[in-house]
């Protein structure tokens, strides 16, 4: 049997596809761009479904080299921290530098597991000053 084709067709159905990508956001590759400190995530897991929660840090896995992002989810107690890889997530709403620099306490947000290398770099190059504090 020979298959026909209605030319109207195949075009009203290309410019139909080409509006509804267009109008589509480009989706964010975490692994590339990834989420900063105090940005809150959506990201899906295997075993709980769709999870969200607040970025303390980046870390890399010791093994295999991938990079994971360490974040306190909004349903657990504070203190619990999760291991995302940067392919799961879903979402960012990149506000953790407002965050950061929220003038009260009340607009900030503080996590208890924190990236502390940027303190050692400067006690390194400087003991006294990072002992003091500045």
């Amino acid at each position: 049997m020979k298959a026909t084709t209605n030319p109207a067709v195949s075009y009203s159905a290309e410019r139909y596809a080409a509006k509804y990508f267009a109008k589509q956001p480009k989706q964010r590759d975490f692994v590339m761009e990834p989420p900063q400190p105090l940005d809150r995530i959506t990201f899906n897991t295997p075993d709980d479904g769709i999870l969200a929660g607040y970025v303390s840090v980046i870390r890399q896995h010791l093994g295999n080299g991938q990079r994971f992002a360490w974040v306190e989810l909004d349903s657990e107690l504070a203190g619990q921290f999760r291991g995302v890889p940067l392919a799961d997530i879903i979402s960012c709403d990149d506000e953790g530098t407002a965050r950061r620099n929220a003038p009260s306490c009340a607009e900030s947000r503080r996590l208890c597991l924190a990236d502390y290398s940027g303190i050692l770099d400067r006690a390194v190059q400087s003991p006294d000053r990072a002992l003091m504090g500045d």
